[in-house]
């Protein structure tokens, strides 16, 4: 199903402004087609594992580590480089990110290779930058509206699909809230019936991500633990349909850096949360795009990714039945590599 292990061929650490360091890799053939993979989260991180999706004698693959996690913040660990880390992270910055990337490293044109916040990304450097995309694949398409936002982190989305392990994310919101010092009544609710019993159906996300980002940012180290593992347990609850993976504790950074960054840009970059993407969507029409969906994704629901496909003249959409969200959902990595071996170029 996926290609062996492969390690790196070169890495590297290419220099931005402020002080920012974007961690790079390449394996596979230096003279295949560029393809460059587009991790998700935000915050996530690139993994051995995606290397693994790639015929290394077709493709020169190229991995990425957006800014402010995983390796690109290894030399910022720090409360202060955090803190610049966060005044220099916008939407707009990653996009700039990807173009200098691709700069340095000398390619003309690549494909580029989406999942999940990476669909976003994907189609934002494509709309930017068209003539440098030959063609994309995207995976779990989400292009971070508001209400793709609210699915995911309110009562009126996949709240209804796992109303238990809402109920457990709910509970550590209300413990965070509590210790972040926070009260009053939330954005929307009325004052009167704000309580722990009442309260569920009267919760924006703002309110929600509003406390997460509070904890994670300012919190104490017991606060900030427990706001991580929070986030991650409710990311992987309703990820796929292999079930629930227990959480290592070598993921509390990584579950860390995800919740810091995504309320960080759902909350506050003018770029999300509006219209803007698919204002722009004339403007990447024509590029032939591959759209590979898991039928029962409850963390982007399939009806984006069909929207997309009306849009997008030259495009083709995939809906994997037996498949969640997770690129690890057997079928859904069976099409995917699928769609990788039969482009020609």
């Amino acid at each position: 199903m996926l290609y062996p292990p492969a390690v790196p061929d070169e890495h590297g650490l290419l220099e931005r402004s402020h002080g920012q360091k974007i961690y790079w890799e390449a394996l596979g053939n230096p003279r295949g087609e560029p393809i460059v993979m587009l991790h998700g989260g935000p915050g996530a991180g690139c993994s051995g594992t995606q290397r693994r999706f790639f015929d290394l004698n077709k493709y020169r693959v190229i991995l990425w580590d957006q800014r402010g996690c995983a390796r690109s913040a290894e030399h910022a660990l720090g409360r202060q480089e955090r803190e610049t880390m966060l005044e220099h992270l916008s939407f707009e910055n990653m996009v700039q990110d990807m173009e200098a990337l691709r700069a340095h490293l000398k390619i003309n044109a690549w494909s580029l290779f989406g999942g999940s916040w990476g669909t976003t990304l994907a189609l934002a450097y494509a709309q930017a930058h068209p003539s440098r995309v030959k063609r994309m694949l995207l995976r779990g398409v989400f292009t971070s509206t508001s209400s793709e936002i609210n699915w995911l982190y309110s009562p009126k989305g996949a709240a209804q699909m796992f109303p238990v392990e809402w109920q457990v994310f709910l509970a550590h919101y209300r413990a965070l809230r509590s210790a972040c010092g926070l009260s009053g009544t939330p954005s929307g609710a009325v004052a009167d019936k704000f309580d722990a019993a009442r309260d569920a159906d009267d919760l924006k996300w703002q309110d929600i991500l509003g406390v997460f980002y509070q904890a994670l940012r300012h919190g104490t180290p017991t606060v900030q633990e427990r706001a991580a593992l929070a986030w991650g347990l409710w990311e992987q609850s309703i990820m796929s349909l292999q079930g629930v993976p227990s959480l290592a504790s070598m993921e509390h950074l990584r579950n860390f850096e995800m919740g810091l960054i995504s309320c960080h840009l759902f909350l506050h970059d003018p770029v999300l949360n509006g219209t803007q993407l698919w204002d722009q969507m004339q403007r990447i029409a024509a590029i032939p795009c591959n759209i590979v969906q898991g039928q029962f994704d409850a963390v982007t629901p399939a009806q984006t990714a069909w929207k997309l496909s009306q849009v997008l003249q030259a495009c083709q959409l995939q809906l994997v039945r037996q498949a969640g969200h997770a690129s690890s959902d057997p079928e859904l990595t069976r099409a995917l590599v699928v769609v990788l071996d039969s482009w020609a170029f």
